[in-house]
């Protein structure tokens, strides 16, 4: 994808819309997302933001409307599809680690699979970031030996080994105690503060997005997302 000037924005949304069934998830939404931002997705329950969510990496495809990534459509029928999603990590409410595979490998595989990094250079990315998000004593361990903090942890980590632009998080802190979702959060903080990583985060608690992101949008039944 082409490069464009440092002030465009990170994602524009124009009119987008989502239908399962005919019946709209995500509808007539406009809006956009700054490089370098730390933005908050907030709403009840079936509001729609993990839709979405999911249509901003294109895990779903857009009913209609127009999402530009760095000044490019990528809704258009030419789009590579794969070589945008190197550009966008994603986080998901439930993980989805390998649990067959140790937590090195679950790291490495994406970029080693895709041919970003060879095997050593992807061991020793993913050996940072473990040191980086406190568990590299835990590489050689399966999924099922971690807890749900450590798990989320992982799946951060994993989502940064492919050095994205963008990290979509998805009910990131969902289910989590107090304590984890704090760590969760100053991870998160850290990542687009040190590594200038821009981070859209989906919940439904207003109480965990406090000194942490820079605007907080709300998404209602999937009509409007509105910046505050």
């Amino acid at each position: 994808m082409n490069e464009q000037p440092g002030n465009t924005p990170m994602f524009q949304i124009s009119r987008l819309v989502k239908e399962f069934n005919s019946v709209p998830a995500v509808n007539d939404v406009t809006t956009q997302i700054d490089r370098g931002e730390v933005v908050f997705i907030v709403g009840p329950s079936g509001s729609g933001k993990s839709t979405f969510l999911r249509c901003l990496n294109l895990l779903e495809e857009p009913t209609s409307g127009e999402i530009l990534f760095k000044g490019e459509l990528v809704t258009s029928p030419r789009t590579d599809v794969n070589q945008f999603r190197r550009h966008v990590g994603m986080v998901f409410q439930h993980f989805n680690l390998f649990p067959h595979l140790t937590i090195l490998e679950n790291i490495t595989i994406a970029p080693v699979k895709t041919g970003r990094s060879t095997r050593k250079e992807a061991v020793a990315q993913a050996e940072t970031l473990l040191r980086r998000i406190g568990l590299y004593d835990k590489r050689n361990s399966y999924p099922l030996q971690l807890s749900g903090g450590q798990k989320q942890r992982i799946a951060i980590a994993r989502a940064l080994a492919t050095n994205p632009k963008v990290l979509l998080c998805d009910e990131a802190t969902s289910a989590l105690d107090p304590n984890t979702t704090h760590a969760i959060l100053t991870l998160i903080k850290d990542i687009n503060k040190k590594l200038g990583i821009t981070v859209v985060v989906i919940t439904h608690q207003m109480s965990v997005v406090e000194d942490v992101c820079s605007h907080v949008a709300i998404l209602d039944n999937g009509l409007s997302l509105i910046h505050i």
